[in-house]
């Protein structure tokens, strides 16, 4: 009878701590992965840049063209033709 009890008081206590347990050790995981994350895309930030940098690139802008934006004409036959060509598509109309 004494085991009994004693099963019984630890089913309860953790029927109850059980909750409060597993929402303490998903927080640590979560934070673990986390630094985890970070970790790599920092690192593979400073490799990226390392790469571009043996490349021969530098961090300043050394061509003359750099931020300027160059449109190409596309002549009209050329072009892709539209989804609907019949007529006009309409997303949803009201009928009453």
């Amino acid at each position: 009878m004494k085991t009994f009890l004693i099963f019984l008081a630890i089913g309860f206590a953790l029927r109850y701590l059980m909750p409060y347990i597993i929402k303490f050790a998903l927080k640590l995981f979560v934070q673990k992965q986390m630094r985890k994350a970070q970790q790599f895309t920092y690192q593979g930030q400073a490799q990226q840049q390392r790469a571009y940098q043996a490349n021969g690139h530098s961090t300043a802008s050394s061509s003359p063209d750099a931020g300027k934006i160059k449109v190409d004409y596309v002549p009209e036959e050329q072009r892709q033709k539209k989804d609907f060509p019949d007529g006009e598509y309409v997303d949803y109309e009201e009928i009453k």
